[in-house]
């Protein structure tokens, strides 16, 4: 009998998670048509680019930030012009990763941590590799040039600035904006 009281508690709790806008641990206000987007948190929402797909080569109006933070983006898999594919496989990377497909990461829900050292900085690229751990679900490391900043950290409509490593900013922006997207897919793999 307590198993069958303990499942009708786990199955409503459930249900009731898909219901209440943001689910049980909403972070944030709902964004536009009731997704899940952080209005709110350290840095100002940036303007919405869209969610257009795009194939590799096709011509898109500029983005409004950069790096981008939303907007038309690949919808491939692996091949010219899209090499890594599109969303890229979470991870670190040591070439730069198009706009067009790190947009599709952040629409998922993800994180990108991104350098512009022309002298090479490996010790920011490992403290970096730091705050993704063990387990770079959700995160996409890579080579950014020509900001004039030498960190930047984007998610979806988001995006803050560093000239120096700072992990406290760093996880607080994660905390605020990771999974907090149009099509978020917490924990996702790929």
């Amino acid at each position: 009998m307590v198993w069958y009281v303990l499942a009708a508690v786990v199955a409503a709790a459930f249900i009731a998670s898909l219901l209440v806008p943001g689910g049980l641990s909403s972070r944030g206000n709902l964004g536009a048509a009731g997704t899940r987007i952080n209005t709110g948190g350290p840095v100002k929402i940036l303007p919405d680019d869209g969610r257009d797909h795009l194939e590799p080569g096709q011509t898109h109006k500029a983005y409004s930030s950069k790096p981008a933070t939303s907007g038309p983006h690949w919808a491939t898999v692996p091949r010219d012009g899209a090499p890594d594919g599109s969303p890229v496989h979470w991870g670190v990377y040591d070439h730069v990763v198009p706009d067009e497909a790190l947009v599709h990461n952040l629409e998922h829900g993800g994180i990108g941590l991104h350098y512009d050292c022309p002298e090479g900085c490996a010790d920011l690229v490992e403290r970096l590799k730091g705050i993704v751990g063990r387990s770079p679900s959700q995160f996409v490391v890579s080579p950014y040039p020509g900001m004039e900043h030498r960190i930047a950290v984007t998610s979806w409509r988001h995006l803050m600035f560093l000239d120096g490593f700072d992990e406290a900013r760093i996880r607080e922006f994660v905390d605020a904006y990771q999974d907090r997207a149009p099509e978020s897919v917490p924990g996702n793999q790929f």
